[in-house]
C-alpha cells in the first residue's frame, strides 16, 4: 500500500478511541497430548473507517511516535483480562498470552499495577502468561530477568518469545524466570522437527533444555498438516496456528466448538483501497465485551507477532537450507527499542497509573480502577 492511498493522522487515534475502532482477537494455544485447548494469545486490530481492517503492523510505529501506545496497551490489557474472566465464567481453565515489552516490565510499579489487574478481574494469575522477546533477553540479560522474577512472584507465567532464534544461554538464570519457550515460524519448525532435541542447533537446544526443566514450549505459526506432524516427538508440547485455529474476536472464540480448522480459515481481510474522501461520518465499530477502556500504562511498545498466513505445505528442505532461512529471518528482523517512545532518556510513567481510568467523551467519571 503507498503513501499515496493509505495515510493516517495523529486526528485518526483519537477518533479510534473515541469510536472504539481498536479491538483485540485471540488465537488459541492447544496441549500436543490432550488436543485440548489450554489458552489463548490476544493480538490488536484497527477497524478504520476508511482504510478497513488494519494488522498492528500497519499502525503500531504510528501510534508510539504519537505517543499513545500507553493509552493502546491499557486497551489491550483490559481487553485481554475481560476476555480471560468470560471464559473462566463460562467454565473454561484457559490462560491467556500477551506480548509486552522489556522496557513495560522493567518499569517501576508493574508487578503492582498487574496485581491490581488480577485482583479487579478476579483472575487467579497462572491464567496470565506475559511473553518477552528472546532478543531483548540476550541485550539486557540480568534487567529484565530480575523483574521477571518478581512477575513470577506473583504467580504470573512467563513466556520466552523466539525459541532460540537470538541464543540465550538460559542455564545462568538461577531461578530461572521463564515456564515456557515459544519457537515462531514454519521455517523455524521444520528445522527443530529436522534436528530434534539431539540436533546442535540453537532451537534443538532450546528444546531440550524445556524438556530438562519442564517448561512448556510452544510451536508458534502451525500452518499445514507437515509442519504439524510429529512436534511433539522433538519435544513440542503445545502448538498454535492456523492448522489449529486463526485469531477470532472473543465471542467467536466462545462459540468455538474446538474442531480444528486444519487450515481451512478465512483471515482477516486486507486493508481497503483508500477513498478519494473520507465518509461524513465514521462506521461504528461493535465494541467486543465492554466499552473501550483507556489507561495509561509504563513503556507500552507491543510486540505483537507477524500476520499468519495460509501457506501450501512446505516442501522438503535440506538442514543447510533451512538454516538459511532462518539466519536471514534474524537479519531482516529489527532491532528491540529499549524505551518504547519519545527521546532516549525519557522515563516511564508507572504501571500504577493504570489505576487512572480515562473516561470517553460524554461518558461520567467513574471510580479511579485499574484495567487492561
Amino acid at each position: 500500500m503507498s503513501d499515496r492511498t493509505f495515510r493516517l493522522a495523529p486526528s485518526d487515534i483519537d477518533k479510534a478511541f473515541e469510536c472504539n475502532e481498536f479491538r483485540v482477537v485471540f488465537q488459541p494455544k492447544v496441549d500436543l497430548t490432550s488436543e485440548r485447548v489450554t489458552g489463548a494469545e490476544v493480538f490488536v486490530r484497527w477497524q478504520h473507517p476508511q482504510y478497513g481492517l488494519l494488522p498492528p503492523g500497519l499502525f503500531l510505529d504510528f501510534v508510539e511516535a504519537n505517543g499513545r501506545m500507553p493509552d493502546l496497551t491499557g486497551f489491550v490489557f483490559h481487553a485481554a483480562l475481560d476476555g480471560a474472566r468470560r471464559w473462566k465464567a463460562a467454565g473454561k481453565d484457559w490462560a491467556v498470552s500477551i506480548n509486552v515489552a522489556p522496557g513495560t516490565v522493567t518499569s517501576k510499579g508493574f508487578c503492582e499495577g498487574l496485581q491490581t489487574l488480577l485482583n479487579e478481574y478476579g483472575l487467579e494469575p497462572q491464567r496470565i502468561i506475559i511473553e518477552v522477546p528472546e532478543r531483548a533477553v540476550a541485550q539486557e540479560p540480568d534487567t529484565l530477568c530480575e523483574a521477571l522474577l518478581e512477575v513470577r512472584e506473583l504467580g504470573v507465567h512467563v513466556a520466552l518469545d523466539g525459541g532460540g532464534i537470538v541464543p540465550v544461554d538460559l542455564a545462568q538464570f538461577s531461578p530461572l524466570p521463564f515456564t515456557s519457550v515459544k519457537v515462531g515460524g514454519p521455517a523455524s519448525i521444520r528445522l527443530a522437527q529436522r534436528l530434534g532435541l539431539r540436533g546442535k542447533g540453537a532451537i534443538a537446544a532450546r528444546l531440550r533444555f524445556a524438556h530438562q526443566y519442564n517448561l512448556e514450549a510452544v510451536a508458534v505459526g502451525a500452518e499445514d498438516e507437515a509442519t504439524m506432524a510429529g512436534l511433539a516427538d522433538v519435544g513440542f508440547t503445545a502448538a498454535q496456528g492456523i492448522w489449529i485455529q486463526k485469531p477470532m474476536p472473543l465471542e467467536e472464540l466462545l462459540a468455538w466448538n474446538g474442531a480444528w480448522a486444519r487450515g481451512r480459515v478465512s483471515m482477516d481481510p486486507m486493508p481497503a483501497a483508500a477513498q478519494p474522501a473520507r465518509a461524513a461520518a465514521p462506521v461504528e465499530a461493535k465494541p467486543q465485551a465492554a466499552p473501550v477502556k483507556r489507561a495509561t500504562m509504563v513503556q507500552p511498545t507491543l510486540q505483537p507477532k507477524p500476520e499468519i498466513r495460509a501457506m501450501p505445505t512446505l516442501p522438503v528442505l535440506d538442514v543447510d537450507d533451512l538454516d538459511d532461512i532462518v539466519e536471514d529471518e534474524e537479519a531482516a528482523a529489527p532491532q528491540v527499542k529499549r524505551q518504547g517512545f519519545g527521546p532516549p532518556a525519557e522515563s516511564c510513567p508507572p504501571m500504577k497509573e493504570l489505576v487512572q481510568r480515562k473516561p470517553g467523551k460524554g461518558a461520567p467519571a467513574g471510580p479511579s480502577v485499574l484495567k487492561n
